[in-house]
């Protein structure tokens, strides 16, 4: 059994200096509960138990091959069964409450009452900034604790120069969701923009997304007036997209003028991945349900199908470390996510099995920045993104990181996201 328990001042002041951001510097008609990610010891041994017997493959043609051409190797899951077994959850869950947590309702018109979990640093200066972070899968809150660490450390709750709030997305994490119902996309952002409202930010926020957070960020700044700007480090754009990218063939595009030498590798590798490394969104999009039982059944099924992408998808010159990637997965397991979250991927596998366009509501009005990592999977070069959003106001190439910037590379993702803001606070007037 997953708990959620109050968060007394006694216990933040126990857990460190970011404990100090955790008052909420307004009076709201709905105020959040303070809470404390704690996975009971029963369903910790159930977990063990449940490891100790997953079985690894016999050894085959496939599963020996070393760079992951067919997927998880066998002898990568055998060795992280080996260090799983010992792995210490409860310093990483003393790492999450280490930062001040909470929960809030969000009464929704059509999906009723929501619970939201979010992670905070509040701002106790007047002109602070509201921030949201919005991740992706398979990813979650825990993606952005190495950049909490960074802010905790910079500043105080007096000269923090935002509210940072970082949730759960709904049906991801600690956050939840309709049962009876399949939630959106759409959904999401609207529960996401409410939460902002929830927390006194209807005169504005930005919000930054990777992933699936990209996809909500984008929403977001069309949908709703009190997302004042927006940052992406993935931005998903299709080449026949109209008044977008002229070219409309493979060639027409890797001999484009327009683009750099390292820019045309890039996009000759996201043409890679779209061949070779994107059938994962075919089953979730249109199996979500096997998916979602495979998954949650075994911890080794769970650690390979989402390690492969944890393996992959990072910059292999600096690759996440087997701590941080059983740190991700436990995560899942022990708020039984696997099931919930993959409804993102509905209408991506539909339009793909239609040859349609996944068109994502996206704003060329309010300021936007977009920062590139080289490893990332799917990119857009700057004279495409230029031309694509006249409100392209940031765009950053940076040396190193892949598609979990925040995670791999939190110093120059943070850095990306201020000198944005930077640049936007100006345009926007909060």
């Amino acid at each position: 059994m997953l708990l959620l328990l109050p968060a007394f001042a006694a216990l933040f002041a126990a857990t460190g200096s970011a404990t100090l951001f955790n008052s909420i510097p307004f009076n709201l008609s709905t105020n959040p509960t303070k809470s404390n990610f704690h996975v009971t010891a029963d369903k910790l041994e159930k977990f063990q138990t449940a490891l100790l017997a997953s079985n690894v493959a016999v050894d085959d043609w496939y599963n020996r091959h070393q760079n992951i051409q067919f997927g998880t190797t066998r002898s990568w899951l055998a060795e992280a069964k080996e260090a799983w077994i010992s792995f210490d959850w409860r310093d990483k869950e003393n790492h999450i409450n280490g930062f001040p947590n909470f929960n809030i309702p969000i009464d929704d018109n059509n999906l009723g009452l929501t619970n939201i979990h979010f992670i905070a640093l509040f701002s106790q200066r007047k002109d602070a900034l509201p921030l949201l972070f919005l991740h992706g899968w398979p990813g979650s809150v825990i993606e952005f604790l190495p950049v909490l660490d960074i802010l905790a450390s910079k500043y105080n709750a007096d000269t923090l120069p935002y509210h940072v709030i970082v949730p759960s997305l709904p049906h991801y994490g600690l956050s939840g969701g309709p049962s009876d119902m399949e939630l959106t996309l759409s959904d999401a952002a609207r529960l996401m923009n409410e939460l902002m409202r929830s927390l006194g930010f209807a005169s504005g926020y930005v919000v930054q997304g990777g992933d699936i957070g990209s996809f909500i960020a984008r929403i977001l700044s069309e949908a709703y007036p009190e997302c004042k700007a927006f940052h992406n480090v993935l931005f998903v754009a299709y080449f026949t997209q109209v008044n977008m990218l002229a070219p409309s063939s493979q060639d027409e595009i890797l001999s484009n003028t327009n683009i750099t030498a390292t820019e045309t590798e890039h996009v000759q590798r996201m043409y890679d991945f779209s061949a070779n490394g994107s059938s994962y969104i075919l089953e979730h999009g249109l199996r979500p349900s096997t998916v979602g039982l495979v998954l949650a059944s075994s911890p080794l099924a769970a650690l390979s199908w989402i390690g492969e992408k944890l393996i992959e998808w990072p910059d292999h010159r600096y690759p996440l470390s087997l701590d941080n990637i059983l740190t991700l997965v436990t995560f899942y397991w022990h708020t039984d996510s696997f099931s919930r979250n993959l409804y993102p991927y509905r209408p991506m596998a539909e339009a793909a099995v239609g040859n349609k366009l996944f068109d994502v509501p996206t704003s060329k009005v309010k300021p936007f920045g977009y920062s590139v990592f080289p490893a990332e999977n799917i990119l857009m070069p700057e004279a495409w993104a230029k031309k694509a959003y006249p409100n392209l106001v940031y765009y950053k190439r940076n040396e190193k990181g892949g598609h979990f910037a925040a995670l791999e590379q939190p110093e120059i993702f943070l850095s990306n996201v201020e000198d944005f803001l930077t640049l936007a606070r100006p345009l926007i007037g909060i």
